[in-house]
């Protein structure tokens, strides 16, 4: 397949662009991914960005990506859901998304 793309939406940034994972696990779950980002012990500024609402994570060429969001009820902190690629392209063409359409998929 191809390369990782990680998009954080905040409440002040409402598409954060990450580059630096390997795999889909590691979007989601590695030190730095999705899971961590709600936990608040990734390493970014979160007075500069805001509170973390959803990832938006894909790999390049495949059918679909997945939503996450912070839901302190399961095991892991997080729930997530796939979505189809195309829906995720649209996002990254504009360069953003509402956090209420990302709800709309929970």
């Amino acid at each position: 397949m191809g390369n990782i793309n990680y998009r954080a939406v905040h409440t002040k940034s409402i598409w954060r662009k990450v580059s630096n994972h390997q795999s889909i696990e590691s979007a989601i779950n590695g030190k730095d991914g999705a899971t961590g980002l709600f936990a608040r012990k990734v390493r970014i500024n979160y007075e500069t960005h805001g509170d973390p609402c959803y990832v938006v994570v894909w790999e390049q060429g495949a059918q679909s990506g997945f939503v996450i969001k912070p839901d302190p009820a399961t095991p892991n902190g997080i729930r997530q859901v796939s979505i189809p690629i195309a829906v995720i392209l649209a996002f990254e063409s504009k360069g953003q998304v509402s956090q209420l359409e990302l709800d709309s998929y929970f």
